[in-house]
């Protein structure tokens, strides 16, 4: 048996450029060998660009109801600390006040202005004098600070003004009593006082005047005596029908008394 070589044209190309070599055996009883199968060529595959996906973390339901309840806990919690915090503040701020300071029962009835403007006020009256103190007799004359006090009278506050009208004098106030009960008591007991010359309120500053020419008013809500003296410059007598005594009495004990104090 001899091999040969096959002629040119008994080459096969093949996918990548190579050859195959035929190989045939000689004489009749020679046997044929298959030629090798033909190589598959190689097809490059477009590989496609895959998306990135991004995994969202999940939240379990029951965890997300324990953070919604941690984070109400915690507001509530920061709520009672700040409320503590302004408790205490304001516990200390009236630790600190003084001892003369006036208490809030009253207020602030005269203000820190010096004048007061009255509803219906044809000007401005002028604060002379300031007054506060927790003994109701210094505020009085004769047995009408005892009066006050079996009443349960605890603080006065009062002001000396002048006011628009001619340089009329005014001291005008407020007594704090018991309760409403004793307030309307006292209401009739101060006219018997007055009208008799047993009592009557202290004029401020203190006038050596005839305590008889003064006009008197005074008027009870809740359990407040609002009140006020009126006196003219000259020490005449002020006369029940007097216009001006009449208007500084509405003006100062109905309409300011009366509305800064309640």
């Amino acid at each position: 048996m001899r091999y040969g070589t096959p002629s040119r044209p008994a080459h096969r190309a093949t996918a990548d450029g190579g050859l195959v070599l035929l190989v045939r055996g000689i004489g009749s009883g020679g046997q044929h060998r298959p030629p090798p199968a033909p190589l598959i060529p190689r097809v490059p595959v477009q590989r496609g660009r895959r998306r990135a996906v991004v995994a969202l973390p999940t939240v379990e339901p029951q965890r997300a109801v324990q953070w919604l309840t941690q984070g109400l806990a915690g507001v509530i919690l920061l709520g009672l600390v700040m409320m503590v915090g302004l408790l205490v503040t304001g516990s200390d701020r009236r630790q600190q006040e003084p001892a003369g300071a006036q208490p809030p029962a009253l207020g602030d009835v005269f203000g820190p202005s010096d004048v007061l403007r009255p509803a219906g006020a044809a000007g401005a009256y002028r604060i002379e004098m300031r007054h506060f103190g927790r003994d109701c007799a210094d505020a009085t004359t004769g047995n009408l600070g005892g009066l006050l006090d079996r009443h349960g009278c605890s603080e006065v506050v009062r002001a000396g003004l002048i006011s628009p009208y001619e340089g009329y004098q005014v001291t005008a106030g407020v007594f704090a009593l018991a309760d409403a009960g004793a307030a309307a008591a006292v209401n009739d007991l101060v006219r018997e006082q007055v009208v008799g010359g047993l009592g009557g309120f202290r004029t401020l500053p203190a006038t050596s005047g005839d305590p008889e020419a003064a006009s008197v008013g005074w008027h009870v809500r809740d359990n407040l005596l609002l009140y006020c003296v009126i006196t003219r410059p000259d020490g005449a007598l002020v006369p029940d029908d007097d216009p001006y005594a009449k208007r500084i009495t509405a003006e100062i004990v109905d309409n300011h008394l009366g509305g800064a104090a309640l």
